[in-house]
């Protein structure tokens, strides 16, 4: 990593992705915290944005800027063990000077780079110095082969020095990271008291999580007939076959996880699980949740038109505040169809409970 500065650009390109790469991780965490504590709180939250940042931000700080390949100089390499740790050490800069001192600054920025590191491994793995230390190790690995090998490839030769150096420095600011982290990360218990009654803002994580699954799925869909358009002839894709296959993929799996399972994607994301309370078959209560629900959400979202551009805002509006005050908070989809949400602590984990009930 030797060579690399500090650019404001560089930190700006990560926020920007990594705030992109928090919102396509949400519904995987939503669905690993709901089942491993119960929650996802507002911590949790910002953790996930804050690791993708920072993830984002080891891409950015260590390989970018990209060169131009018409500039390009291959880097050498520094093989000597604390070959350039020790020139910081033997100098006899002191106090304030050292923040000004290239050689120092080299050595604790990569030393800081790995900090947080440590911090998430505590945080989100669960685990201690062992292995922050080992994963710190192979990323900072990973990096250094990235490096040499000009991107795999991508370059002729390293465009960035290959420093030996960087995998002790690296290693020990995810070491320092875990241990500095230890007495503020709150130590959870392996099996959490799951929650009993389902809370406002997991029906509304769940909702998210379904605008997310139409949205993803979607487009999804329409790259991969994009690309099968390209590459198969030369005309273009037409953007009215694109539309039914973004609206197709996306409506086939809100409608699948409906019909046969009696929630929506998000709801199954957030592990809540439907309660028959009218008297009704189960397939027709199915239909009519889909139908009052997560139907009209994929329609509005890959239908080209105006008046459903227009009405997406207050449809998702209008059931985000009915899912307020409606019993067990089952929205306009619960109250037309009787099924209704709840969190079963009883249920085995990742099941359905479809039960009659007054």
């Amino acid at each position: 990593m030797s060579g690399a500065g500090v650019d404001l650009s560089n930190a700006l390109l990560a926020t920007l992705l990594g705030s992109v790469l928090a919102v396509l991780l949400l519904v995987p965490t939503a669905a690993v915290q709901y089942r491993r504590d119960g929650r996802l709180g507002p911590g949790d939250l910002l953790t996930l944005l804050a690791a993708a940042v920072y993830g984002l931000a080891l891409w950015t700080y260590t390989l970018l800027p990209l060169p131009d390949r018409a500039d390009l100089r291959c880097a050498g390499r520094q093989l000597e063990p604390l070959g350039s740790i020790r020139p910081a050490l033997d100098r006899s800069v002191v106090g304030l000077e050292l923040l000004s001192d290239p050689a120092f600054l080299q050595v604790a920025l990569n030393v800081l780079l790995f900090v947080p590191f440590g911090f998430f491994v505590r945080r989100v793995l669960r685990r201690g110095v062992v292995v922050a230390t080992l994963a710190g190790l192979l990323t900072s690995v990973l990096i250094e082969i990235t490096q040499v090998t000009g991107v795999w490839g991508l370059f002729p030769c390293a465009y960035r020095v290959l420093d030996v150096d960087d995998l002790l420095l690296n290693t020990l600011g995810a070491v320092l990271g875990s241990l500095l982290s230890a007495p503020v990360v709150r130590r959870r218990p392996d099996r959490p008291r799951p929650p009993t009654r389902l809370t406002l803002g997991r029906r509304w994580m769940g909702m998210v999580c379904d605008l997310l699954v139409v949205v993803l799925v979607g487009a999804a869909a329409g790259a991969a007939y994009r690309s099968w358009s390209l590459l198969a002839g030369d005309r273009l894709p037409d953007l009215g076959t694109q539309e039914l296959w973004q609206l197709a993929a996306s409506g086939a799996v809100q409608a699948g996880c409906v019909l046969l399972l009696g929630r929506t994607a998000g709801e199954w994301t957030v592990d809540v699980r439907p309660r028959l309370r009218r008297r009704l078959p189960v397939a027709v209560a199915r239909l009519l949740k889909l139908a009052v629900g997560v139907g009209p959400l994929v329609l509005l979202v890959w239908v080209e038109d105006s008046r459903a551009t227009l009405a997406l805002p207050v449809f998702l509006l209008v059931t985000g505040l009915a899912a307020w005050p409606t019993r067990g908070h089952g929205g306009l989809s619960g109250v037309v169809s009787g099924l209704e949400p709840e969190v079963d602590a009883d249920a085995p984990t990742g099941t359905d409970t479809l039960r009659s009930g007054a």
